[in-house]
């Protein structure tokens, strides 16, 4: 059996994206743990710090806007939910907060952060694929009105 090549997903929305691998040995957290507050705090900080690390060392320029791809490489073949790590989804891009990739990780500058599934890996691993976004994309106001949900157009 051919082993299957997998490319950045951002390389398909732009010709400029960039990667970032977390450690694999990296401790992650799930939506489904619900951990005492100073091991997560420490879980959430060790995130942060290693995302910031490496996109200083990336030499990662500053983008005014972003779209950001988090892709989970599991270490089995499990069912899993990719979108379950949004918590250390969240430690990460506040890391590139940090790092000074993006201004803010408000809807204004971070425009969507999307989930996949990877490759196994040896050890489970996320990576983040940063995907800079023109300006003339800006995201529209939000209505400072409160009215009636509407259907999405079609």
């Amino acid at each position: 059996m051919a082993a299957s090549v997998f490319t950045a997903p951002c390389r398909s929305i732009s010709p400029v994206c960039f990667t970032i691998e977390l450690p694999p040995a990296l401790v992650l957290l799930t939506a489904n743990e619900r951990p005492h507050w100073s091991r997560r705090a420490a879980v959430t900080g060790g995130i942060r710090v290693a995302a910031a690390t490496l996109a200083r060392a990336a030499q990662i320029p500053a983008a005014k806007q972003a779209w950001i791809t988090v892709v989970l490489h599991p270490h089995n073949r499990r069912r899993l939910d990719p979108h379950n790590w949004g918590p250390s989804a969240k430690a990460a891009i506040d890391g590139l907060v940090d790092a000074g990739i993006l201004p803010d990780d408000d809807w204004r500058h971070l425009l969507a952060v999307t989930f996949l599934l990877g490759p196994t890996r040896p050890a489970r691993q996320l990576a983040l694929h940063i995907t800079p976004v023109a300006a003339h994309h800006t995201a529209p106001e939000p209505s400072r009105t409160r009215k009636a949900p509407s259907a999405c157009p079609a």
